[in-house]
């Protein structure tokens, strides 16, 4: 790396000096070998399982002296590997297994639905012949899927008793790629971000800064999954970047209760953990006011959000509701990022308040920035980003001519600095039209990142998408692959457009499906129960609204592109003319008949259980129960993933019946999941209630 990188002029000459992670886990393992440096949680009932940096050391050896005995890559190059394990030790030890051995490692989810089957398999041929990291567990799952491949397997349950030498003994490039992130991207398409082990130092140094990180004081705790960009980066790497503790959590376990990630905070006094928007308001909705005096949040100085659009509103609710727990509002620190720049883009001072800018939202759609009172006509709160870091460089940029647009205007965020990758995997089209790009009279080169924003007092403000990707719980789906699927849902109607857009809500972004209809049509309900159940099937996702339109609703340019900008607009100001009008959450609001609050829930009575569900299923996606069967599948009415996990908790606050989450891949309608909630419950012994959010 180099003593004269700007970055480092505080830090010590091993720091300094490092070419990869692997150095400084190396370094620690023999400096501070018993130290601990990640906890491990499994179950929420558990206590985590510690591990020290010999250990940990240790472990990532092995793996790596088993990489290299099975790689074919030639000398001087790297070989790829997918690591196909879920959040825990084994993918941490997996990840840098890789990197000690000089292979480039692609992080992907063990896969559980249509679209994972895919994105799995588009890897593979991407990749060519990678190894494939998993457990003896997984592999039958996985050999079912590829079974047309030629797959080298490495099964991490193996390693353990591989010789290999100590860790400081493999050495590294700073110039090799540490990992590949495939981001979301067009049907078919995803992209593969390359990220070296010099973006990964970078900005890990980055965050460290931005955050006020320090070895050893620092204690992060943390539930987002490995294999995105924040798990990763901010979970993964950042505490054996700065030589700190990490409790990382299964995303599971946060989705089923909120309350247990707040607690872990308490419990293990973390000084930094986040989520994205989605979580903060999960937290606010879910957890009860009498659970509060169980926590304790005083230690926490980083309280970061990120990876999709910041709501003021749900912000303001957070910390009204968690101050009482000893939450400080200057621990808020919204950010920015993206796996083009490794991860951290820019992000609150640390230990400052956290800025926000009312502006008239109808003049910011047209690019304009305008500061007006809270009280004013269509006012609209706007949360900072914070202060790009300096070893980068932003530019708000006119996406047509790019050239850069006034201060206080909206625009392009271009990017520029040694965080940023090279480009996509075998990708050259893609990478000459987003990196290396040429800003007036500028020396250095930029990355395009297709987000919209603007600088007031030298603070981000980021407004939307230029390139019209929904964000969605923190994932990014674009909207032609929705717009696909619902054509596939609806195949006979000949003719048709559909546009996807999102809009903002007080709570989070909502998913709107606009689809063009026949004059005839008149089974509206029906048609958004199917469309629903393929957006939940294909990618775990579900229409907040649907609209049906008349034909030729939807415009398109010369060039036949959608004008999906436009649509959205039209539905915003009220000027679409709809056919019928599918509102999830009013829906909900409006359906008081049927609800569980007056059924008696019969464990021992399967139909009982049943109907219990079915009360649940209406209550949390506005499906009336009478269209409602017992043998639908939960996808079919409307439940999402989140959803699910829902019925799940409510089931175990209500009755002490705990069922792992991935019963609802195999018991995936009311009767099967009523028959295996009965199982269980009248094989183990009635538990005291779980009290947890």
């Amino acid at each position: 790396m180099g003593t004269s990188n700007p970055l480092f002029p505080k830090r010590d000459l091993l720091q300094c000096e490092a070419d990869s992670l692997i150095d400084l886990l190396a370094s620690d393992a023999i400096n501070k070998p018993e130290q601990e440096v990640f906890q491990f949680m499994v179950d929420k009932d558990e206590s985590p399982t510690s591990y020290s940096y010999q250990a940990l050391a240790t472990a990532v050896s092995q793996v790596a002296q088993q990489l290299i005995n099975i790689s074919l890559a030639p000398q001087d190059s790297q070989d790829q590997a997918l690591i196909v394990l879920p959040q825990g030790v084994d993918f941490v030890t997996a990840f840098y297994g890789c990197m000690a051995a000089r292979v480039i490692a692609v992080p992907s989810f063990p896969p559980k639905n249509q679209l994972q089957v895919e994105r799995l398999e588009y890897a593979m041929t991407d990749l060519g012949n990678p190894i494939v990291i998993t457990t003896k567990a997984i592999q039958p799952l996985l050999q079912e899927q590829l079974v047309d491949k030629e797959v080298r397997w490495l099964l991490i349950d193996d390693c353990a008793t591989i010789d290999a030498p100590q860790l400081h003994e493999f050495k590294t490039k700073n110039s090799d790629i540490a990992l590949l992130q495939y981001s979301s991207g067009t049907t078919g398409k995803p992209k593969g971000v390359i990220i070296t082990n010099q973006n990964t130092l970078e900005n890990s140094e980055l965050i460290r800064q931005s955050f006020g990180h320090k070895e050893n004081t620092t204690r992060m705790m943390l539930w987002l999954p490995p294999h995105h960009d924040m798990g990763l980066v901010g979970g993964v790497m950042q505490g054996v970047y700065t030589g700190y503790p990490t409790l990382l959590m299964p995303t599971d376990i946060f989705l089923r209760s909120q309350f247990t990630w707040l607690k872990a905070v308490t419990d293990f006094k973390a000084t930094t953990t986040g989520a994205p928007n989605f979580a903060f308001d999960l937290a606010v909705k879910n957890i009860r006011p009498a659970r509060l005096d169980e926590l304790d949040l005083s230690s926490l100085e980083n309280l970061f959000c990120g990876a999709e659009p910041i709501n003021a509103h749900t912000i303001t609710q957070f910390f009204e509701k968690f101050s009482q727990c000893g939450l400080k509002t200057n621990a808020f620190l919204p950010c920015y990022g993206m796996a083009e720049a490794t991860l951290m883009v820019s992000g609150k001072p640390h230990g400052q308040q956290y800025q926000q800018l009312c502006i008239d939202e109808p003049l910011l759609k047209r690019g304009v920035v305008k500061q007006v009172s809270p009280e004013a006509k269509h006012s609209q709160w706007l949360v900072s980003s914070g202060i790009v870091h300096h070893s980068l460089n932003a530019k708000i940029v006119d996406p047509v001519t790019h050239t850069e647009v006034a201060m206080g205007q909206v625009g392009e965020v271009w990017l520029q600095g040694s965080s940023i990758s090279p480009g996509y995997w075998q990708d050259e089209p893609r990478t000459i039209a987003n990196f290396g790009l040429q800003l007036g009279n500028y020396a250095e080169t930029y990355h395009r990142t297709g987000d919209l924003g603007f600088y007031d007092n030298d603070e981000l403000f980021i407004t939307g998408r230029l390139k019209e990707v929904i964000i969605l719980r923190g994932a990014n789906f674009y909207p032609q692959d929705l717009e696909y699927e619902a054509s596939l849902a609806f195949p006979e109607l000949k003719n048709c457009r559909s546009a996807a857009f999102s809009v903002a809500s007080e709570q989070r972004e909502q998913l709107v499906m606009a689809i063009e209809v026949p004059r005839n049509v008149s089974n509206f309900e029906a048609l958004t129960i199917t469309l629903n159940a393929r957006l939940i099937e294909r990618f775990g996702i579900k229409a907040d609204q649907v609209l049906f339109l008349p034909r030729k609703t939807i415009k398109i340019t010369s060039s036949g592109k959608l004008q999906r900008v436009a649509i959205k607009q039209a539905f915003e100001q009220a000027q679409l003319q709809t056919y019928f009008h599918f509102d999830a959450q009013h829906q909900q609001k409006n359906d008081t008949n049927d609800t569980a609050s007056t059924h008696v829930l019969n464990l021992q009575d399967t139909t009982s259980v049943q109907q219990w569900l079915i009360y649940q299923v209406t209550e949390l996606t506005g499906v009336p129960s009478a269209q409602i069967s017992a043998q639908d599948s939960l996808a079919n009415v409307g439940l999402d993933s989140v959803l699910a996990m829902e019925i799940l908790f409510r089931l175990e606050q209500q009755t002490g019946v705990y069922l792992a989450p991935d019963v609802l891949y195999s018991s995936n309608t009311p009767s099967l999941l009523a028959e295996k909630i009965t199982q269980v419950a009248n094989k183990n012994p009635q538990t005291e209630l779980d009290s947890t959010c």
